[in-house]
């Protein structure tokens, strides 16, 4: 099993960091949470000691004093998007990077867990890890949105309520893109949740989202200046208009999503992002969504943590075949070289046994360290989300060719990586992988180059948007597993050895999560009820309701 955050913790290394080792609960317990999570801010501290007073019983004129009810809630928020908070990297492991991470292509596991019949070999029950994305958002994220998102925290603090909204969102979607139905629109009225539809939750999705955008636009339009929630932002430091802006990213996002199955809401809610908002998309690196230290709370990124100190993330070998195939100069961005054999970018297959832990240990490392920022959302992204609806004839405010280009070169800059000649060479194409350790190497599965044809077909061209998004989305695998499922590109190294019994198919990869077992064991009636809205087996073969290519 993945290792243990607070045993690995709480000795060494993060041993002063509370908020790594222990966690910002962010649950039942929010008071005292909301304390320690803003334990540098004179609103926890000050006077402290001469009130002599419990954290856990805090009183109410404590918490409104600098808005630290509704602050602490949406820092809480933040925190759980990906997984920062909590059980620290050990929950961001089996939320994230056991699951996005690899079934993406961008990384690999170096470890043997349950000799190797676990996530990575699509034994999807080993554990209970593909039940950690769904605890997070119900235990930590929903009950701080509920905090935020009344009738009076919309009247009196709207900025407060749209940010949660989004937040809300921003959270939430990874959660019925990894699962498919989910409890939502009866959230907090009962212990025993009933699921939705994951169209119901979409349709839901996209009517939040636009009151958010209209809120924040607003916001910002008339106080420009203003920064409300400064103090608590982890993200923009309170620059609304950001928070538009990436509102209305999230907004093209979800609509592209859905272009399969709803073509009338992909195209309409991709024109009201891009086109018919105030503020409109992302546009530069300075919009890029990123979690970073702020104010005295200070964020780590926990994929340094599975790298370094537990050594079981390793480049993937779908990274290495395109980046080294490209001549991409972000490979020295996103991984460090091998130490064995050295002076090289070397990565491994995903769904492997692995018989040689220290050999697949000694591979490229994500370059990722513990002070960098938690990426959520890159202008690159939406560059090439707009150059998609552009290829699709939709209002993208520019043609696919120069949003595409565009979304490369914003990539590149964002990075601090020379761009040369990549988007003029015609014959890059991704490389064979070759396995350094085991036997399992394999020939390129795509031809596609970086340079843009607008003599070529539709889905030539998708292809090669798609793969330069999930060049530059890198390391949200989240997301990049996501964009996977939906187009199918690009075009991955599947899996070696598939331990799912049949129900995954090796060629199309996992679509998706099983229901978590404690749902079967806590909320049988409601889970039972998500299968029929499921549409199928509950098990990671079955495609998502927007997986209709």
């Amino acid at each position: 099993m993945a290792k243990t955050w607070a045993t690995k913790c709480c000795s060494g290394t993060y041993k002063n960091n509370y908020q790594l080792c222990c966690g910002i609960k962010g649950k039942i317990q929010y008071i005292g949470a909301a304390c320690l999570l803003l334990g540098g801010m004179s609103a926890c501290t000050a006077g402290y000691e001469e009130m002599n007073t419990n954290p856990d019983k805090v009183t109410d004129d404590m918490l409104d004093r600098d808005n630290l009810r509704t602050g602490g809630s949406i820092s809480a928020m933040q925190m759980d998007i990906i997984p920062c908070s909590d059980e620290g990297a050990n929950a961001f492991q089996r939320a994230q990077n056991l699951v996005g991470d690899i079934f993406s292509g961008y990384m690999a596991a170096s470890d043997n867990w349950n000799s190797s019949s676990n996530n990575q070999t699509y034994n999807l029950r080993f554990g209970g890890w593909s039940d950690v994305l769904f605890s997070i958002a119900y235990q930590n994220v929903m009950p701080q949105w509920k905090k935020v998102s009344t009738e009076q925290i919309k009247n009196e603090e709207p900025v407060t309520y749209a940010i949660g909204q989004v937040l809300k969102i921003a959270a939430m979607h990874r959660v019925t893109d990894a699962y498919g139905p989910i409890p939502y629109f009866k959230f907090g009225e009962s212990l025993m949740i009933p699921y939705d539809s994951q169209e119901k939750v979409y349709e839901s999705f996209f009517n939040e989202l636009t009151e958010a955008s209209e809120i924040l636009e607003q916001y910002a339009t008339e106080n420009p200046s203003a920064r409300p929630l400064k103090g608590y932002d982890l993200v923009y430091e309170g620059d609304v208009s950001k928070w538009a802006k990436f509102a209305n990213t999230l907004m093209l996002r979800l609509a592209m999503r859905v272009v399969y199955v709803k073509p009338d809401w992909a195209q309409k809610y991709a024109e009201q992002a891009v086109v018919h908002s105030k503020l409109g998309v992302m546009t530069s690196n300075s919009d890029n969504a990123l979690l970073h230290s702020h104010n005295g709370i200070t964020v780590y990124h926990p994929l340094n943590v599975v790298w370094d100190m537990y050594k079981d993330a390793r480049m993937g070998a779908s990274m290495e075949s395109y980046l080294k195939g490209y001549k991409d100069a972000r490979i020295s961005k996103y991984f460090s070289q091998a130490t064995e054999p050295a002076g090289d970018y070397h990565g491994m297959r995903n769904g492997i046994i692995v018989d040689n832990i220290e050999g697949y240990r000694a591979l490229s490392c994500p370059n990722v360290q513990k002070s960098d920022p938690v990426q959520w959302m890159c202008a690159a992204e939406a560059y090439f989300l707009r150059a998609e609806g552009a290829l699709r004839q939709w209002n993208m405010n520019g043609d696919a060719q120069e949003l595409y280009e565009q979304g490369v070169r914003t990539s590149f800059e964002q990075h601090g990586a020379a761009l040369g000649n990549y988007l003029t060479d015609d014959t890059a194409q991704p490389a064979k992988f070759e396995d350094k350790v085991g036997n399992n190497s394999a020939a390129p599965r795509s031809t596609i180059t970086p340079v843009y044809d607008s003599a070529a077909g539709f889905e030539t061209n998708l292809e090669r948007i798609i793969t330069q998004k999930w060049l530059a989305m890198y390391p949200e695998g989240m997301e990049a597993w996501s964009e996977f499922r939906r187009t199918g590109y690009p075009k991955i190294f599947p899996v070696v050895t598939n331990y799912s019994g049949g129900t995954i198919d090796t060629e199309k990869q996992i679509r998706r999560l099983p229901f978590p077992q404690t749902e079967y064991d806590n909320n049988s009636a409601n889970v039972n009820q998500a299968i029929s809205l499921l549409g199928g087996a509950d098990h990671g073969g079955t495609p998502l309701w927007w997986d209709k290519k």
